[in-house]
């Protein structure tokens, strides 16, 4: 009955790690051996450990604390002493006998050869069990189960495993298993101290029905850990033997499985396709344009702090209300837009000096009257110069005429803070400098109503 492998994941955990969660029912009824009827009494006593039998011709042990027998008694009996990894019960197994026979050629070779060679060394003992119910094609299942290599076992082996049979197995021999097991431990499990946890994946046929556990091949690794008198035996104890539906994965841990996760790797909201939400503003992080404030789904999780329809991502201006035609910031007021225009030519200097004539200082004070009737502007104070004359003194002639407007506004009572002024020179003319009226058109201060904050 060569059954082939479907799905192999192993690994062995030492005792105290951190198991994960189980999550459905476990398909093995009587897992623990605890309950037994009547009590076992010596050796070969599996079959009173309801729900269990011998799957061939060999002699599985049923251990109890609850027992008068001292020899499968716990702790102690007669291959060592352990404590029941689950409970006061655990069965015992012989995974493989080192037989060995007399080596005649020693009687004619003398010291060339050995006194002993390998003999039969198949002997191998299985226990199942009936599945508690039918397992779904396709689907995934963790089989675990916990061994401990008996005091008095001077072998060690790998392959410790199990395997789910259509079939209730009944062989007559007690040779080793042709199946091949669905789990099994690639380590050689030689540990007499700890209870070592087997644990792993297959996926269903759909078809098993019985759950067999012993030591399974091809190719076993044996080792030879003899402690004084050489019993020639790999026995294990074992005990807490589960198989449970396997959840979906999930590698973030986030309850949501990862073929329905868009977020894999982060654990999120079941709500939020398993993506996360930090300013819990029910926008996934991934679509969050301001992941870190929330904001409503409709502003793509920004908020609009000054309430004006536009999400403060996109406002230029998020701390006053605006209009979307000046993203966000408020509509500059028809009047100041003249008032500005007129600014371009009103405002006049000293020849070659930053010297503001006195003719000017009444659209100036228009200026500062527009900025205390709306403390939220900012204003930024270009000059400019036609092209007559060096190019780097006409920089810093438009330097500092821009300079002297700040000032006569600062002076007037405008913050300081809200006044930002720069010189471009000739670099940006409006007109021909070719003409005296492109050059009066050039020579001139702009100002721009800003919002920075």
């Amino acid at each position: 009955m060569n059954k082939a492998i479907r799905f192999a994941l192993v690994a062995a955990m030492a005792p105290g790690m951190a198991l994960a969660q189980e999550p459905g029912p476990n398909l093995v009824s009587n897992g623990g051996f605890e309950t037994r009827s009547p009590e076992a009494n010596t050796w070969d006593q599996l079959d009173r450990a309801t729900g269990w039998s011998n799957a061939n011709g060999g002699s599985v042990d049923v251990f109890s604390k609850m027992g008068t027998a001292k020899n499968v008694g716990i702790p102690d009996n007669d291959l060592g002493s352990s404590p029941a990894q689950e409970g006061e019960s655990y069965a015992g197994f012989v995974a493989w006998k080192d037989d060995m026979r007399p080596n005649f050629k020693r009687l004619v070779n003398g010291r060339d050869e050995k006194p002993f060679k390998a003999a039969w060394n198949q002997y191998s003992e299985y226990l199942q069990t009936a599945i508690g119910s039918p397992l779904t094609p396709g689907q995934k299942y963790d089989i675990t189960f916990w061994v401990k290599l008996a005091d008095k076992s001077d072998r060690a082996v790998n392959g410790i495993g199990a395997y789910c049979s259509p079939l209730e197995l009944n062989y007559h021999h007690r040779h080793h298993l042709a199946e091949l097991a669905d789990v099994k431990s690639e380590a050689v499990l030689d540990n007499k101290k700890d209870w070592v946890e087997v644990k792993g994946t297959f996926v269903a046929d759909g078809d098993e029905k019985y759950l067999i556990i012993g030591a399974f091949g091809p190719n076993m690794e044996k080792k030879s850990v003899i402690e004084g008198a050489d019993n020639q035996r790999a026995y294990y104890y074992i005990d807490g033997i589960s198989l449970r539906l396997k959840p979906e994965d999930d590698r973030d841990k986030d309850g949501v499985p990862d073929k329905e996760d868009n977020c894999p790797d982060e654990a999120g909201l079941k709500t939020l396709g398993g993506c996360p939400d930090r300013d819990s503003d029910g926008v996934a992080d991934k679509m969050d344009a301001c992941p870190d404030l929330a904001g409503p789904v409709d502003k793509q999780g920004c908020p609009d702090s000054d309430g004006d329809g536009i999400a403060d991502n996109l406002d230029k201006c998020p701390k006053v209300a605006g209009v979307p035609e000046m993203k966000g910031c408020p509509a500059i007021k028809e009047e100041t837009k003249k008032l500005f225009e007129k600014a371009l030519t009103g405002i006049q200097f000293e020849t070659g000096s930053s010297v503001i004539k006195k003719s000017s200082y009444g659209i100036l004070d228009q200026v500062v009257a527009v900025m205390n009737e709306n403390p939220e502007y900012n204003l930024e104070i270009h000059g400019h110069t036609d092209s007559q004359g060096d190019d780097a003194k006409n920089m810093k002639l438009s330097d500092d005429r821009a300079a002297s407007v700040k000032k006569y506004l600062t002076d007037k009572g405008v913050g300081a803070n809200r006044l930002r002024s720069e010189g471009h020179g000739e670099t940006i003319p409006v007109a021909d400098n070719k003409t005296s009226a492109g050059r009066a058109k050039n020579r001139r201060v702009e100002f721009k109503v800003m919002f920075w904050e």
